[in-house]
């Protein structure tokens, strides 16, 4: 398993230490619960000036988000590496954001937006009510143990 993590947040907002920690821990914790021990992942953390960027480009729309994913499975060159998963990008303050919002931790939020990421990677997704739902169960399930594992309140 391979998990690279940088982090280009220029705010501090949190060590780069505790992110690679956090996101190495995360991700490795749930691709050993998919089986999927030898993929490999990259973690960008990054401002809200980088994420409205990628969100424009790639997306089309023109504002920051919380979290982009990047899957490699996807397309005409996807079996060429079927364990290279992708990438994943976070954007720092919205997470810092949403969990002052939701009133809980800011570990507890970014390890929600890896999970939610990498589930993207690994072909989940959330067009529909049901795929929806079947991936917030997932997100859920994931963060309970994630939580137990890293002491996430």
């Amino acid at each position: 398993m391979e998990i690279y993590v940088r982090n280009k947040c220029k705010s501090n907002i949190m060590t780069t230490h505790r992110l690679k920690k956090i996101a190495t821990n995360v991700i490795r914790l749930v691709l050993e619960e998919k089986g999927r021990t030898s993929a490999e992942v990259s973690v960008v953390f990054v401002d809200e000036p980088e994420m409205r960027t990628l969100n424009k480009n790639y997306r089309g729309k023109d504002r920051s988000t919380d979290v982009l994913a990047f899957p490699m499975c996807e397309g005409r060159f996807a079996s060429i590496n079927p364990d290279l998963l992708g990438d994943i990008v976070v954007c720092v303050p919205a997470a810092r954001r949403q969990a002052e919002q939701k009133d809980h931790s800011l570990e507890r939020e970014l390890s929600l937006l890896l999970i939610h990421g990498l589930l993207h990677l690994l072909g989940y997704d959330h067009a529909h009510e049901k795929e929806e739902r079947r991936m917030r169960e997932l997100e859920s399930e994931f963060l309970a143990l994630v939580g137990e594992e890293l002491s996430i309140s």
